[in-house]
């Protein structure tokens, strides 16, 4: 893949629908993190938290996503207590229990 196909095939991973959120689950990652974050968006390729500790850009972490399980991510940005992250592998949102919830109050 061509570094030009490399960012098409980001931008379009970045183009994923976003669900407003706002829960609490846990980020965890072997020997460097276990916080609580406050989700507050989810796509099938990532999600954006707020959490009060600082999460190093570039880690490998799980987050804990009810319906679906622990889900390997990677952090991409963090700025002040905001964070996004990447799954390593797409979810599916429909055994996403964050996004039923949503749907039930809608």
């Amino acid at each position: 893949m061509t570094r030009s196909e490399h960012d098409r095939s980001s931008y379009s991973a970045r183009n994923a629908e976003r669900v407003p959120v706002d829960s609490s689950t846990r980020l965890t990652s072997p020997s460097e993190y276990d916080v609580e974050v406050r989700i507050r968006d989810v796509s099938t390729t990532g999600f954006l938290a707020e959490c009060d500790g600082a999460i190093g850009i570039g880690s490998f972490v799980s987050l804990e996503v009810p319906g679906v399980g622990l889900v390997r991510a990677q952090v991409r940005w963090q700025l002040g207590p905001r964070m996004g992250g990447m799954f390593l592998d797409p979810i599916s949102l429909d055994q996403c229990e964050w996004v039923a919830i949503r749907a039930k109050a809608a």
